[in-house]
């Protein structure tokens, strides 16, 4: 499921949809990791998801290179966070933020 936050508040609403179905995906994953009890998903003892480039290119039947980019835009909103300390070349692991929401007296 997607937060509805991402459809509708600021700064998320401006991210390409492909990203939010990406955010959904993750946030799938975030649920399995979290019922792992090996240790395998988690990062400094949080939980994190781990999906290379190509499998989400072929996840939402897109090149690798925009997959990249679709990462990209949920790092800079702060939705992402990649674990420290990773290598490139594989599959990257990713903490998961969820939206801020809206304080009431925001306009």
């Amino acid at each position: 499921m997607i937060p509805s936050s991402l459809l509708s508040e600021e700064p998320y609403r401006g991210l390409p949809g492909e990203s939010k179905l990406l955010y959904g995906h993750l946030l799938g994953l975030l649920r399995l990791s979290a019922q792992d009890t090996t240790g395998h998903w988690k990062a400094d003892g949080r939980p994190c998801v781990s999906l290379s480039r190509a499998s989400a290119g072929r996840l939402l039947h897109c090149q690798r290179e925009k997959a990249a980019g679709l990462f990209a835009a949920l790092e800079r909103c702060g939705l992402l966070e990649p674990v420290p300390g990773q290598s490139n070349g594989k599959a990257r692991r990713y903490y998961l933020n969820l939206p801020r929401p809206k304080e009431p007296n925001e306009l």
